[in-house]
């Protein structure tokens, strides 16, 4: 056993050890200094260094945010679209939402310290190196926006617009960084008028898609599942002939059926096809479901064409079609 003395020694070492321990941020972190008129500067604390850093370059972020929302609280926007104009204040809505956080690159960490508890840097971006990104940032949107419509004459409708569907945020990033830019005091702000043109592009092409269901007798409550979730994409279906299709979805089944003790076992085995125009096969897939009973073999195909369903859910429409 210890004896009191010992117990003394070890309580005092514990003590002292515990005061030894650096818990005090650094005296240039408590106090950050205040912008230059060619930096920006912010301070960052993690239990990492990476992660000091990423708190430093949110606060780089932050303070831009901060200086649009200044700079542009009652900024009304102009836009044109397909020569009908309006006015609204896209602008203002899209910084207050913060929908985009900028990566800058050539970030300096004039200081980096760390104690026994987290590490503390100290981060400056030159406003030259802002300006310069920001400005490429559009340019590049609007060279990749130009690209994706000189694509459009090479490829299926359909194609192309689900390669493009998801870009309809570029206008937001665009329009938040030229909002930066005015922040910044630039007076000659890039426009992206590709980018304009695709966001038009995108919704016009959506639009006319119209997609015809050929489905066999055995195949018309899965086309029925299936055209739910076209509509869920918003876009059009039928179940006529029309001139209108623009694509051809050919639903076709094989219902296999056994009992097993006393379950009815149903097995539906679904082929897709969907077809261009031209009736050029753009994508094709096998789904197979199946659903079993103690009643009957009707309630078993009920529930091998549910199950259709869930499969349909769980890969997604698209890659179920067989459209990677």
């Amino acid at each position: 056993m210890l004896s009191i003395n010992n117990k003394v020694i070890i309580a005092i070492c514990s003590v002292a050890l515990w005061a030894c321990q650096s818990t005090t941020p650094p005296d240039w972190y408590s106090t950050p200094p205040t912008n230059q008129p060619e930096y920006i500067t912010a301070v960052g604390e993690g239990r990492s260094l990476d992660q000091a850093k990423q708190a430093a370059l949110s606060q780089i972020n932050a303070q831009l945010w901060t200086q649009i929302d200044s700079s542009f609280a009652s900024r009304d926007v102009y836009q044109s679209r397909n020569e009908l104009s309006s006015t609204s204040s896209l602008v203002d809505n899209k910084i207050n939402s913060k929908t985009s956080t900028i990566t800058f690159t050539g970030i300096e960490y004039p200081q980096v310290e760390h104690n026994d508890i987290a590490y503390y840097v100290q981060a400056k971006v030159s406003r030259d190196t802002i300006i310069r990104q920001l400005q490429s940032d559009i340019e590049q949107s609007n060279r990749n926006a130009q690209r994706q419509l000189d694509q459009r004459q090479h490829q299926d409708p359909l194609v192309w617009w689900l390669n493009n569907r998801q870009r309809t945020s570029e206008g937001n990033a665009v329009a938040v960084r030229q909002a930066m830019l005015r922040a910044l005091d630039q007076d000659i702000i890039p426009k992206a008028p590709a980018v304009d043109t695709l966001l038009s592009t995108i919704a016009e092409v959506q639009s006319t898609i119209v997609i015809r269901f050929a489905a066999s007798a055995k195949s018309k409550k899965s086309a029925e599942l299936l055209a739910d979730k076209f509509s869920h994409e918003r876009l059009k279906t039928t179940f006529k002939r029309t001139a209108a299709a623009t694509h051809t979805l050919k639903l076709t089944s094989e219902l296999r059926q056994s009992t097993v003790g006393e379950a009815y076992i149903s097995t539906q085995i679904t082929t897709l096809k969907l077809q261009g125009r031209k009736g050029n096969i753009l994508a094709s897939n096998e789904i197979i479901s199946g659903g079993n009973s103690v009643s009957n073999y009707s309630l078993s195909k009920e529930g091998a064409e549910r199950h259709f369903a869930e499969i349909v859910d769980a890969q997604g429409l698209w890659n179920a079609l067989g459209i990677k």
